[in-house]
């Protein structure tokens, strides 16, 4: 509640009901005066004093309208702030809910021993490439003389100052709608959008993690039985001392083992082929959040995408074409979809349709002063009408 509110409760609480019957009637002196004209005049009757009862009605009604005034004007201001950061437009680099769940995933893949060793390298390569590429965009130029419109921040202004080699938001406050949703609402809207996306969590997150969690509780338990057969083994060898060397028993049980740990080894190699392209696909989650959140230019934001779907190709292709190894039919076919799935995905949308928007959207509203757009040109950008 404001100070000003506050003042007014405390000095209602003093004054009762007559404080306020002072002020209206100063307010209306001019009507009463002519009533009393008209009027034969009466005795004055004192005035009745307001019970306590009164009071307390009087402040608890105007302290509910102070608190309910209060409270939608933090509710608006919480609606904008929202709105703010629904568009990207967020104060401190935090990153959203939403990249929690793919950091979780990736930390359980790397811990358990899931993820080769080539996709931590490609996405250690790949990050200290992005950071160089941000740092280079937001590094200033040299100072020079900028000519037409006002403020320098988005490589625009009238007097003498620095501009950054790629903006990422334009010189003035507002920010269009087309760099906050680059592909447009009419395709992020779209059912066949949404179908697309919702084939590419199955194919690149829900299955393979059911395919993990079987094939890690499948080692698992071959690890005990490897475990209970040494101990056994142990425990006969003592209790049968030479006849068990000689009966060619320890034989037969050690060349079990073996074949336990082969096949728990061969467990083990399935598991990284599937979790190399599940780490790629948290990976790239988190960067592209992280990529919205700290406001990268358009150009880079894309980047990120065609860079993590090429190289989580190179992770897909010994899966769906194994040299060495035999795949069961199931695990095989589930490769070989994602194959298809990613490679459709970055020749027939990414790179026709995602880059061709994005770099759309940024010369459009950052770069650009004014765009004049050709008759019809509006209506296909990218193979998408």
């Amino acid at each position: 509640i404001p100070r000003a509110a506050m003042d007014l409760l405390e000095k209602s609480s003093v004054s009762g009901v007559d404080g306020f019957a002072a002020i209206d009637s100063s307010n209306a002196t001019t009507t009463t005066t002519t009533i009393e004209q008209r009027q034969p005049k009466q005795p004055s009757k004192p005035p009745k004093k307001t019970s306590g009862r009164k009071r307390r009605a009087i402040r608890q009604t105007l302290s509910r309208i102070l608190q309910s005034a209060a409270l939608s004007q933090r509710k608006s201001t919480s609606a904008s702030s929202s709105s703010s950061d629904a568009i990207g437009i967020q104060k401190s680099p935090v990153p959203s809910a939403m990249a929690k769940s793919p950091f979780a995933i990736a930390s359980f893949l790397l811990l358990g021993n899931c993820v080769p060793f080539r996709c931590v390298g490609g996405v250690w390569g790949l990050t200290v490439y992005l950071l160089g590429l941000t740092s280079w965009c937001a590094a200033p130029k040299t100072s020079v003389l900028l000519t037409g419109g006002s403020g320098s921040s988005g490589g625009m202004g009238g007097t003498n100052g620095e501009i950054v080699y790629m903006p990422s938001l334009p010189s003035k406050g507002h920010v269009p709608n087309l760099i906050v949703n680059p592909l447009g609402s009419t395709l992020t809207n779209s059912r066949i959008y949404r179908t697309w996306l919702r084939i590419g969590a199955l194919l690149g997150i829900l299955a393979p993690i059911i395919v993990l969690t079987g094939l890690t509780l499948h080692q698992f338990s071959i690890e005990g039985r490897i475990l209970e057969n040494i101990r056994f083994m142990k425990w006969l060898g003592e209790r049968c001392g030479d006849y068990f060397v000689g009966s060619g028993l320890g034989e037969a049980g050690l060349s079990v083992i073996l074949g336990e740990m082969v096949y728990d080894k061969y467990i083990g190699v399935l598991r990284k082929l599937v979790g190399g392209h599940v780490f790629l696909l948290c990976c790239q989650a988190m960067t592209e959040a992280l990529a919205r959140t700290a406001l990268l230019p358009l150009p880079i934001r894309i980047l990120i995408p065609v860079s993590y779907n090429t190289l989580r190709l190179t992770s897909i292709h010994p899966w769906a074409f194994p040299a060495t190894l035999t795949l069961p039919k199931s695990l095989w076919m589930l490769g070989l979809a994602n194959l298809l799935y990613w490679y459709a995905n970055l020749l027939f949308f990414l790179i026709p349709v995602g880059v061709v928007r994005y770099l759309r959207a940024h010369f459009f509203c950052v770069e650009a002063v004014e765009v004049t757009v050709r008759n019809g040109g509006e209506s296909s950008i990218g193979l998408l009408s």
